[in-house]
């Protein structure tokens, strides 16, 4: 009986991420803490459907809340649903032709660094929002956000080689990030590495509760 009750368990898991809307709920919390009114914008949703889901999400442990004035604050409910949604990426990069296929031509198109060839005192920026920043980050690594990225990118001392990463593997910010840089003279690269899959993998990450 106690078996048959794991797959019953095991079912309602997979249940919980049949949305691809849910999926995006859940993805955009793994990078920070966030209440409805900024997941609607993260996750270009109608407030009400972020809501909607979020409630699914929670009734099943998913996902955890608090009172922060007069907003709710929504996160995901441990370090196991980042390390579960990593996977789920990884599974269907493996298991689904398309995506293997969207992967490749992003990296084509990407100036990955060549870890044999690694820059001098490079210089590592992170260009997530500062939320997703300040909730955790690969240690070293400085907040350049890529919103408003050509006035934030003045940290960034004239001729230091610069390497950019961002949410994941898919995502293109540290991309167009570096495209920028180079049409303004650094030496730049993306990596693939982020704060996700570090999680997943118990790598290294500076996070706010050790900050505080």
């Amino acid at each position: 009986m106690d078996r048959i009750r794991l797959y019953e368990c095991m079912a309602r898991l997979g249940k919980l991420v049949e949305s691809p809307e849910r999926i995006r709920i859940v993805d955009a919390l793994c990078q920070a803490e966030r209440s409805v009114e900024s997941l609607s914008e993260v996750a270009g949703l109608p407030v009400r459907t972020v809501s909607h889901h979020l409630q699914i999400l929670k009734r099943d442990s998913f996902v955890v809340s608090r009172r922060s004035g007069r907003y709710v604050i929504y996160s995901v409910a441990g370090e196991e649903v980042v390390a579960f949604l990593e996977r789920m990426k990884l599974l269907s990069e493996n298991i689904y032709p398309e995506m293997t296929l969207s992967l490749r031509e992003l990296r084509e198109k990407r100036s990955l660094l060549d870890k044999t060839a690694l820059p001098v005192n490079p210089m590592l920026i992170d260009v997530r929002p500062l939320e997703e920043y300040d909730q955790a980050h690969i240690p070293g690594a400085v907040s350049v956000p890529f919103l408003d990225f050509k006035e934030n990118m003045k940290v960034i001392p004239e001729g230091t080689p610069v390497i950019a990463y961002c949410r994941d593997r898919f995502c293109d910010f540290a991309d167009q990030a570096v495209e920028i840089l180079k049409q303004n003279g650094y030496q730049a690269w993306r990596i693939e590495d982020s704060v996700s899959a570090r999680m997943a993998e118990a790598r290294p990450l500076v996070n706010r509760k050790e900050n505080k």
